[in-house]
């Protein structure tokens, strides 16, 4: 099996993280849980018919620079039958996504609704913000980042790793953060759908404010 990306990855980011699996550390940031009624939403993703389905080994033409990870995947064994994820954006429904828009404080904002089906994975990657920073025209120098939301409380089998930290048990609402180059997987092994959310934005004071105060409604 070919690891070249991913020891290539290491030798440039290793004053970046320990890279040892065996090391106890905290790769991700619990920021809170977000207060709000969430039916809205839930009721418009029990419809698979609202979604565009999402296949991450076929996103080779897309984004030209991820190119080698995609083809990593399919190496380390992923395909089109194991890592699809459904998917609905807030410029499809602009009024059920706004409250999600609004609560973190971003500036330039993306939200994504994703549903995974059981036995369906997010392979171990980083997050590099490349299609979020071509879509709103936003500089190398602008600062992007990205909350993960978890829309039900957690179920049997439902899996989010990054870095050498585990989270699970999470409650409806439960926010994460990861500092960026942190590699991290979500799968379903589970026997319901996975429902979560991303929240991708360039940070204004108003996002660091709001982060601060740590009330979330």
């Amino acid at each position: 099996m070919d690891n070249s990306y991913w020891e290539s990855f290491k030798e440039k980011n290793k004053d970046k993280w320990h890279f040892d699996p065996s090391a106890k550390s905290e790769d991700f940031t619990y920021i809170g849980r977000l207060k709000t009624n969430f039916k809205p939403l839930l009721d418009l993703m029990s419809d698979d018919k609202n979604y565009k389905e999402y296949i991450i080994v076929e996103k080779i033409k897309e984004h030209g620079v991820l190119t080698d990870r995609i083809k990593a995947f399919k190496e380390w064994g992923f395909n089109e039958h194991n890592t699809k994820s459904l998917q609905i954006t807030d410029s499809e429904f602009p009024e059920i996504f706004e409250p999600y828009k609004k609560f973190a404080g971003f500036g330039d904002c993306k939200v994504v609704a994703l549903k995974q089906y059981p036995g369906q994975f997010l392979p171990w990657h980083e997050d590099t913000y490349v299609g979020f920073r071509q879509e709103f025209n936003v500089p190398d120098d602008v600062k992007v980042t990205r909350y993960s939301i978890f829309l039900e409380d957690w179920h049997w089998g439902h899996y989010f790793l990054a870095g050498n930290s585990t989270f699970h048990q999470w409650k409806q609402g439960d926010f994460l953060q990861m500092p960026l180059k942190m590699h991290h997987t979500t799968c379903n092994g589970g026997i319901v759908p996975k429902l979560t959310m991303t929240i991708t934005g360039t940070v204004t004071d108003e996002f660091l404010e709001k982060k601060k105060n740590g009330k979330w409604h």
